[in-house]
C-alpha cells in the first residue's frame, strides 16, 4: 500500500485544518485563544537556548593528551526517551581547542537532567554515554576518572549556545571569494545520523547518538577513592596507594583488579568501575590489595619502579 501523501492530499488536510480554527475562533472564542496561546507558548519554550547543568574535566589520552571540559546543558530540542526502557538521545556540538584544554557541549532534555539534578549516582551515566560519544565519534581515548568543576560551564555562555545551535558567525563572502569556494558550502546546520549510515561529524553540525551503543561496564559508577604517592628520604616517588569505599562489597573476591606500568583497572561486577592513569610507573608484580570489612575500604599498595626517572 502506497502511503505518501500527495501535494494535493496534503493541501486538502491544511485546508480541513484552517477550516476548523476557523470554526473555533468563531463558536469558540476563548477555546480559540487558549489553543493559540499555547501553542506559542509551546513555541517560545522550544526556541530557549540550551542551559548550563555541570561541565565535567577529564583528559584525552590518544591521540594526543591534553585536558577536555565537556559542558553538560539542558535543551528543550532534546527529545526526551518516552520511558526508562528507551535510549536516551543527546545532542553534541563539535571539540573545539582553547588554550586551557579541549571543549566540547553536550545536551540532554531538561526532563532527563532533573532527575540527576542533585543526585550523583544518576549524573554517572549521563556522563558516561557523554564521554563514550566523544570517544566513537571523535575517535579519541578519554581517561575515565572524571572530576566535577567548581563551574558550570567551561568558557563563554553565548559561545556554548552558538555552538550547539549551529549558528556561528561566519565570515562574509569577499570578492575575491572563487567559484570553487562558492559550491563547498558547508552542509546543512542540523543532521540526525543514523546508526546504519554513521557520517564523520562535521564542524557546525548537531548530532545525535543514543544510549544503545552503551555497554553495561560503562554505565558503572565509580567508586569514591583517593590517589596518593609516598615519597622516600630524597623527595622521589616510593610508591602509591589507592584507597577505594566500596560500599556492599563483602570481600575482596569480589573484586577484579588489574594493575600496569601506568594505570589501574578495578571493577566489582554490577557494582563499581574505576579506571585510572598512574602518575608514575609502577611495579605491577610488587602490588598488593587489603580489603577492610569495618569500613568497606579496598587499599591497593603500588611500589613505584626501579627505573623510574623522577
Amino acid at each position: 500500500m502506497n502511503s505518501k501523501v500527495t501535494p494535493n492530499e496534503l493541501l486538502s488536510q491544511v485546508n480541513q485544518f484552517w477550516s476548523l480554527l476557523d470554526d473555533m475562533a468563531e463558536n469558540s472564542p476563548d477555546s480559540y485563544k487558549t489553543f493559540i496561546q499555547r501553542h506559542m507558548n509551546e513555541g517560545k519554550d522550544f526556541m530557549k537556548p540550551p542551559e548550563p547543568f555541570l561541565c565535567i574535566q577529564t583528559k584525552i589520552l590518544l591521540p594526543e593528551e591534553r585536558l577536555l571540559f565537556i559542558n553538560i546543558c539542558g535543551w528543550k530540542r532534546v527529545p526526551a526517551p518516552q520511558s526508562d526502557l528507551d535510549p536516551v538521545p543527546l545532542i553534541a556540538g563539535k571539540l573545539q581547542d582553547t588554550s586551557e584544554g579541549t571543549v566540547i557541549d553536550i545536551a540532554y532534555s531538561p526532563v532527563v537532567l532533573k532527575g540527576a539534578e542533585s543526585d550523583r549516582v544518576e549524573q554517572n551515566p549521563l556522563i558516561r554515554l557523554a564521554m563514550k560519544y566523544i570517544e566513537q565519534q571523535h575517535k579519541v581515548t578519554l581517561c575515565h576518572s572524571y572530576h566535577i568543576a567548581p563551574f558550570r560551564q567551561k568558557g563563554n555562555l553565548q559561545t556554548l549556545r552558538n555552538n550547539l545551535d549551529g549558528q556561528q558567525k561566519k565570515p562574509k563572502p569577499t570578492k575575491e571569494k572563487s567559484e570553487k569556494d562558492e559550491k563547498e558550502k558547508p552542509s546543512p546546520r542540523i543532521e540526525i545520523m543514523k546508526e546504519s549510515d554513521p557520517k564523520p561529524g562535521k564542524a557546525g553540525l548537531i548530532e545525535v547518538i543514543c544510549s544503545t551503543e552503551l555497554n553495561e561496564e560503562d554505565l558503572l559508577t565509580p567508586p569514591q577513592h583517593e590517589l596518593s604517592i609516598v615519597n622516600n628520604p630524597s623527595g622521589k616517588p616510593q610508591k602509591i596507594i589507592l584507597t577505594a569505599a566500596l560500599h556492599g562489597v563483602r570481600s575482596v573476591s569480589e573484586c577484579d583488579l588489574s594493575v600496569s606500568k601506568d594505570d589501574l583497572l578495578l571493577e566489582v561486577p554490577g557494582k563499581y568501575r574505576l579506571l585510572l592513569n598512574l602518575p608514575v610507573l609502577v611495579n605491577e608484580d610488587s602490588t598488593t590489595a587489603t580489603y577492610n570489612k569495618a569500613n568497606d575500604t579496598l587499599t591497593v599498595t603500588m611500589l613505584v619502579a626501579d627505573n623510574q626517572g623522577v
